[in-house]
């Protein structure tokens, strides 16, 4: 099946004027979890001065405060941005209120597996957390306890949880994830092999519907605003932006630069990102080696 065509770019400066706004995808494309990309922080700052709004939408099993806090910590200003959107967000909001039937049926003894800097999940919430799975109703993962954990780790955990067909919410389907330079899994890995075993898994975040109808209801955008979406996952950014029908630019030096053999800064092969998107079948607008103007 032949690939649709789109075009390599340098830089957002190149097509820019074809949008109205822009959905940035923050981990991979903004930072690598530790500090910005040294281009971001410009871009961003160029995107301000034309005039043209962003919003942020991660995958990112917190609340929206701590992202932006975490953000400001690297330096990377909150006027450059608008709207910042985490999956944990959207989560949360579900969890607040209890209206979806999935979330209805939830108790209120939860089990977390993922670190401590995830708290936020809980804020405010009329939730007991519990350390045992004989004592939970239902489950929570945001990731491995500890960033280096593997995925086996945690096969006994997930064969128990499901002799007790406990639900799990998984507020951050990335399977996998680059920190600093070392790549380690995410909480989808985690409730991905949950789902492989039979077990109950409620996604929230890209690439699902929710993550996109949340994001572009805190934008504010027209329904005829031309919107550009800024991401490095095919399996997230790029899958979520095609079943959203929105236009993307693939940051091909983010967690698809070691497969593309492209470093960050630059363009890969176009026979070997051809073979990629041809491989997952699905397709991009602009194709860009780093976020940058």
């Amino acid at each position: 099946m032949p690939t649709t065509p789109y075009k390599m770019i340098n830089g957002l400066s190149e097509v820019i004027g074809n949008y109205d706004a822009v959905i940035l995808d923050l981990w991979g494309v903004v930072h690598d979890g530790v500090t910005p990309y040294p281009s971001s922080i410009p871009a961003m700052t160029a995107l301000k001065k034309a005039g043209v709004p962003v919003a942020l939408l991660s995958n990112a099993p917190r609340r929206s405060s701590v992202v932006t806090a975490r953000m400001e910590d690297m330096g990377i200003a909150r006027d450059l941005y608008g709207p910042a959107v985490a999956s944990g967000e959207i989560a949360y909001a579900q969890l607040v209120a209890r209206s979806d039937p999935w979330y209805a049926e939830l108790g209120r003894k939860v089990l977390m597996v993922g670190p401590v800097r995830d708290m936020s999940m809980f804020e405010q919430q009329d939730v007991e957390i519990v350390k045992t799975i004989e004592d939970a109703d239902w489950v929570l993962v945001t990731g491995p306890n500890d960033d280096f954990d593997p995925v086996s780790k945690y096969e006994d955990l997930l064969h128990a949880l499901k002799a007790r067909d406990l639900p799990m919410l998984c507020p951050n389907p990335d399977r996998e994830v680059i920190r600093g330079g070392e790549r380690i899994i995410c909480a989808g890995a985690i409730a991905g092999r949950y789902e492989e075993l039979g077990g109950n898994v409620r996604w929230e975040g890209k690439p699902f519907a929710s993550a996109y109808d949340f994001c572009l209801q805190a934008f504010d955008k027209g329904p005829d605003a031309k919107l550009l979406v800024v991401g490095d996952s095919i399996s997230t950014d790029i899958t979520g932006s095609n079943n959203a029908g929105l236009d993307v630019a693939l940051v091909t030096g983010g967690i698809h630069a070691e497969e593309l053999d492209a470093p960050r800064g630059t363009l890969p092969d176009k026979g070997k990102l051809d073979a990629l998107l041809e491989a997952t079948g699905r397709h991009i607008t602009y194709a860009m080696g780093d976020f940058c103007w």
